[in-house]
């Protein structure tokens, strides 16, 4: 039987990420399956806590990077720990605020990929109300040097206004964290309704990073993520090489999950104000990153 591998990302949010791996546990029948739950150096009592949660249980491996990795380079610890010890066929690579609800989950990835082999794959992810998809992000989006010049310059001016704001104007709210911090779904470049075909199976379309399936195919070219960014950006960066070496990125509204979003950053952020001068400050620094890429890769 083929395996399939779970990779759960951890910072400071241990009972979610317990959460995310119990939802696994409890609802697939998979039997060759096994979850990685790596504790990007939380600091706060997750490793341990999670080891002895999970002690009894032999499909679960909880490991610990020692400091905050970041985003990439932790999931890639995680992955390269699942492939030399598990070998999988698949790897589910989720953030902790992800719970799986879907029993067949796992046979209808099999069955997709028998159907069309994918390099990449992603759900149907839709928050706790089950009203917001956040896949597919975006269709047809072109990344150009000059594309990434103004992105940076879009999230740097963010960044400055929530600055002045807070330090002028004192403002401590800022508005809603669940809008306007992550990806905004698009089509052809312009912003669609959360609904907007999100019943239908498309091909080189942007995915969200909360939750994203990598095949044998994927690992033919990759190891795992691109590990210049530290936070934010690394599914349009997925997207970006994905695209230049003619790998298989599919959406599929077959197979779904439940993404609570923001999770994480709740935690470190009671000011909303601060978390978005944090998440636009991060995402310029990846921007960046990725600019130096595009450069290095023409």
């Amino acid at each position: 039987m083929r395996t399939i591998c779970y990779v759960i990302l951890n910072y400071k949010t241990y009972e979610e990420a317990a959460a995310c791996a119990e939802s696994i546990l409890s609802t697939q029948t998979w039997k060759n399956m096994h979850i990685v739950i790596v504790d990007n150096g939380s600091g706060n009592g997750s490793e341990e806590w999670l080891a002895e949660h999970f002690i009894d249980e032999k499909r679960v491996r909880v490991i610990a990077s020692g400091e905050n990795l970041g985003f990439a380079r932790g999931n890639n610890l995680g992955i390269r720990y699942a492939r030399e010890h598990y070998d999988p066929d698949l790897i589910v690579a989720a953030n902790s605020d992800i719970l799986f609800e879907q029993p067949d989950f796992c046979e209808r990835l099999f069955e997709i990929y028998d159907r069309k082999p994918y390099a990449i794959l992603g759900a149907d992810v839709v928050d706790a109300t089950r009203t917001q998809h956040f896949n597919p992000v975006a269709e047809k989006r072109s990344y150009t040097l000059n594309y990434m010049r103004k992105q940076i310059l879009s999230s740097w001016i963010r960044a400055m206004s929530y600055r002045m704001s807070k330090l002028f104007l004192g403002k401590k709210n800022g508005g809603d964290l669940s809008r306007g911090t992550g990806a905004t779904r698009e089509v052809d470049g312009e912003a669609v309704a959360a609904d907007s075909r999100v019943g239908e199976e498309r091909e080189g379309v942007l995915l969200h990073g909360c939750c994203l399936v990598f095949s044998r195919d994927f690992f033919k070219v990759y190891d795992g993520f691109w590990e210049g960014t530290f936070l934010y950006a690394e599914e349009e960066i997925l997207y970006y090489l994905a695209a230049k070496s003619g790998l298989r990125m599919l959406y599929s509204p077959e197979v779904t999950c439940i993404h609570k979003e923001a999770v994480t950053t709740r935690k470190l952020y009671s000011d909303v104000c601060d978390a978005k001068i944090f998440y636009y400050t991060q995402i310029t620094k990846s921007y960046r990153a990725f600019l130096g890429l595009m450069k290095e890769s023409k």
